[in-house]
């Protein structure tokens, strides 16, 4: 009796072992998947065409056109080296799907019927979203909610608004990369180096902004000339809409407000000339005056800083009242963007990316929970507060030399 227990729970046991391949795909026959965007078709064609095959089928609010980027491996192969199969390896190591549909799953399953690989989204890197989408009323949503619920999708895949079509991003060429997602991926990393640059926003961070109810920025990204840059802010109000774009120094501005800088640029006029400064840090704190619930006010603490990188006038880092005077000049150069921004943000547009309203609910969690309804809309007592920016920069660095040398005729 024993020994036939003992054999049942093998038997069991090497069933299991050898289940464990039941769906495997192999790594050939894999479509892997590396950007996707996202924008509205310019004709309907395609609609027409599908009405007139299944004129009672259900339909959504929108139709969406989907670039799907899939990677090409024989053109991943460096020039010279030889495919195994004589054929050319200079070809493009990408390709570009199109297709349209009023489901982004359905178009995602579209292209089973024009590709020979299974598409394969773990290995997702970028999203890419129209501005004509994401200003639409539950467009920006709807385009990536199938994204979030796909166990196949990676929540770690960036997330960019562009400025015109999405579909002309994905089109780019670069020379410098054979994969124009990889291209933008790496792009997006630079953000250390310039303050007009947003931080990475991930796709798990966009669930997460979804969920909360507030006002969030995401980069925005264009393309020229085969080139994409990224630096500027797509503004999305609290219920997950598009408003409009900040500009660059805006969204410099936009960063030290929220505490987001990690390296960049400053430059001053000092003495009729420039003085440029290398940003190593910078950190932000609010005080708050919510006394006067209809009028609160709100002071943004500004330090930053940086090493001396590139001087234009003669100047002595060694004298303390020089450089106060150019850390002023620096602070002031710093609130001059943070109003810049405020102004666009607090009054033209206003939506809350600053973040106070987060600040409130942390910090004045009671009051937070009695004007939450009212803090945007209703009574706007966003909009009604008032908000001051004070910065001090702290050069930590001379660049190397302490004195600049004489400039000629000075």
């Amino acid at each position: 009796m024993v020994k036939r227990v003992v054999a049942g729970l093998l038997v069991i046991a090497l069933s299991l072992a050898v289940t464990g391949c039941w769906d495997q795909v192999q790594i050939e026959e894999r479509g892997f998947v590396i950007g996707v965007a996202v924008d509205f078709p310019r004709n309907t064609k395609a609609e027409e065409q599908a009405l007139q095959e299944a004129p009672d089928k259900p339909v959504g609010q929108n139709r969406f056109l989907i670039t799907t980027q899939l990677v090409i491996p024989g053109g991943l192969i460096a020039s010279g080296q030889s495919s195994g199969s004589g054929q050319n390896t200079a070809n493009e190591a990408f390709l570009n799907l199109v297709s349209e549909g009023d489901s982004m799953f359905e178009v995602g399953r579209e292209l089973a019927t024009r590709s020979s690989r299974t598409p394969f989204y773990q290995h997702l890197k970028v999203t890419i979203i129209s501005e004509e989408v994401a200003r639409s009323k539950d467009g920006f949503a709807n385009a990536i909610d199938v994204t979030l619920r796909d166990p196949d999708s990676r929540r770690s895949s960036k997330v960019y608004i562009s400025k015109g079509d999405a579909k002309s991003i994905m089109d780019v060429k670069p020379k410098t990369e054979k994969l124009p997602a990889l291209y933008i991926d790496s792009v997006g990393k630079n953000n250390d180096r310039n303050a007009r640059m947003l931080p990475d926003i991930r796709l798990g961070d966009v669930h997460q902004q979804l969920l909360n109810h507030f006002s969030f920025a995401i980069p925005r990204i264009t393309a020229e000339k085969q080139e994409v840059k990224l630096a500027g802010a797509a503004v999305f109000n609290a219920d997950n809409q598009l408003v409009g774009f900040l500009g660059e120094e805006e969204t410099e501005g936009l960063n030290f407000l929220t505490g987001k800088v990690r390296g960049g640029v400053l430059k001053t006029k000092f003495n009729n000339d420039l003085v440029v400064l290398n940003v190593q840090g910078a950190r932000k704190t609010i005080k708050a005056d919510v006394r006067d619930r209809e009028h609160m006010k709100f002071t943004f603490n500004i330090e930053c800083e940086g090493a001396i990188m590139e001087s234009f006038i003669p100047i002595d880092l060694l004298d303390e009242k020089t450089l106060q005077k150019l850390e002023s000049s620096f602070a002031r150069e710093i609130e001059r963007m943070s109003k810049d921004t405020i102004s666009k943000v607090h009054e033209e547009m206003p939506v809350d990316v600053l973040r106070i309203g987060r600040y409130l609910k942390q910090y004045h969690n009671k009051l937070w929970k009695q004007i939450e309804r009212d803090w945007e809309n209703g009574r706007q007592l966003y909009k009604k507060s008032e908000i001051t920016v004070k910065a001090q920069v702290f050069i930590r660095n001379n660049g190397g030399i302490n004195k600049t040398e004489n400039k000629t005729g000075r």
